[in-house]
This record gives structure tokens, sequence and C-alpha cells, in this order.
């Protein structure tokens, strides 16, 4: 994120009107896991860094490393629980959010972030993820049944105008979940979660997607012929790296790939046994095994190619 200089002025008054020393060491944390205060401004470690020397250089490093969101949030989650048992009055919080607000981000109370406005962008990495970054992901991955029959048949003009549909039905049932599309190539797609009940999440995308191409191929394809689907949900730790080739190298979305391919049947989503184990009994029992072949994954159907 960009972090203006009205901004960054507004944090740093906020952080040593608010905390003492050891306080805005431990916020500081939130950022870095191993900052030294005393490192970072040259203070002889007997000497008690002044707080607003201590701020300022708090402020000035996590702009610099790209981590000024996780900061604030850390001083939202203190004025809100306070540490310890006692309460933390973050001053200036307020007008923080409004200019993080400003520079295109929204609080999200259910993850406690700030996450992309989506009427502004939605970016690949959410607006905060830093190159090299690893987080557990899910991910779901989407695949057109017999794509190179239906080009041949209706022309790439009638397919194509088809696919942009089922692109636009993806991406509101994907971003509708704080997901974000990593990758669209040609007849398949994968779609990645991270903030949240990240599986909960893909799943219930997925599970809308197959809904909302049933109710598609019944009202508004003119293709003659039902666009159908294989669709798959994994879990697994990828390291974030902005060229999508680099981040398709990385054994989580090979599992994936291979998982919709060897394992999915055409109309169907299926999910990972490592997916299964995190879902709330609701949905998971949704979800059947798939007999005859020899697979752990569970698979959930409803006929989107019928008449």
């Amino acid at each position: 994120m960009k972090t203006r200089s009205p901004l960054a002025q507004i944090a740093k008054k906020s952080l040593y009107e608010s905390l003492n020393s050891d306080m805005l060491e431990r916020a500081a944390r939130a950022a870095f896991p191993d900052y030294d205060l005393h490192q970072r401004t040259g203070f002889p470690e007997n000497i008690p860094v002044p707080g607003q020397v201590a701020a300022a250089q708090i402020v000035e490093d996590c702009i610099e490393a790209g981590r000024f969101l996780l900061l604030v949030e850390r001083l939202a989650v203190l004025d809100r629980e306070g540490f310890m048992g006692r309460p933390y009055r973050i001053t200036g919080l307020r007008e923080l959010s409004k200019g993080i607000a400003a520079e295109g981000y929204l609080w999200d109370e259910a993850t406690g972030y700030f996450m992309e406005d989506p009427r502004i962008r939605r970016s690949m990495n959410w607006g905060r993820l830093l190159e090299g970054e690893e987080h557990r992901f899910s991910l779901l991955r989407t695949d057109i049944v017999r794509n190179s029959k239906i080009v041949k048949t209706h022309g790439e003009t009638a397919a194509r105008g088809a696919y942009e549909d089922l692109r636009s039905i993806l991406a509101r049932c994907v971003e509708h979940r704080t997901g974000r599309i990593w990758s669209w190539e040609g007849d398949g797609a994968l779609a990645a979660f991270l903030f949240g009940h990240s599986t909960t999440s893909a799943v219930l995308s997925g599970m809308a997607l197959l809904h909302e191409l049933y109710l598609y191929n019944r009202m508004h394809n003119h293709l003659g012929e039902p666009i159908r689907i294989r669709a798959t949900v994994h879990t697994g730790p990828l390291r974030y790296l902005p060229d999508y080739g680099e981040i398709a190298k990385q054994e989580t979305v090979r599992e994936v790939h291979e998982a919709e391919s060897r394992w999915t049947a055409p109309d169907t989503l299926t999910i990972s046994p490592a997916v299964a184990l995190t879902l709330d009994r609701v949905i998971l029992d949704r979800f059947k095994p798939q007999a005859g072949t020899g697979s752990r994954h569970l698979a959930y159907e409803i006929g989107l190619g019928g008449p």
C-alpha cells in the first residue's frame, strides 16, 4: 500500500502518544517478529529509546518493508482487546482508518484486516502480501470439459462469448468470498483464498459456481449444449510470487491440477482430504466418497449436464 506522508505522521503521533517503549516494540513485532528497537535506532541497550524516536523508526521501517497495514491492525487489536488485562486506547485510530480507506482499503470485520476495496481494485496479492511470503492457501481449480469440441462445433466467437459468461460467474463466486482469480488459461482457471476460513470460502465458491452454471445452462446459454466443468479444492503451503508462472511450479498448485484432471468427474466439485478435515459437518455431509475410483477425494454434484 502506498503510504503518504500525512498518514505516516498520524501513525507516528498515534504510537508515541498511546504506547510506552516496551509496547511500541511489541506492536512492531506484529510486522517484524524479531524487531529490535535498539538495534534499529542505534541506541545502546542500557539507554531507553525516546518515544518519538521509537515511533518514527517503527513507522518508517514498516512503510519501507510494505508492512504498514500489519502495524495498524495490531494497534486496532490493542485498542479493542488491550494487553494482559490492561486497556490501551490508541489515539488517532479513526484518522488512521480514514487515511487507509483513502488509499483504497476497507476494514473487514470478519478477518480483522484491512482489505482492498473491491470497487477500486482486486490485486492478485490482495494488496498486502509480500513477495516470498509463505502462507497456507486454499485453491479452487476449474476446467471446462471438452473445450476443443465446443469450439469446433460452435465456432470461436460463440464459444468465446459463453466462456466470458463463465468467467464472470466464476469471478462473482470467488470475489464475493474474498478470493482472487490467479489464472485463466483458455479452458481452465485457478482461484486462491487466504483470509478467514479459507477452505470453507473456497468450497462454498465452488458449490456456488456449480449452482450458478446450472441456471446459466438452462436460462442463458445459447450454444445449444451445456457448458460443463470439473472443479477441485485443495489447501497447502505456497510462497507468494508476483509471477503466476513461478507460483504454478509449486507443489500445492501441481496437486490441485492433478486432482482436477485425475479424480474429478464432469459436473462435479471434489475436495482433497486436507480440505475435508477443516470443514464444518453441515458442509462436509454434502460431499460423498467416489466409489470405484480409489481416490480419497470427496465429491459434490448436482447434474449440470442433464436434460
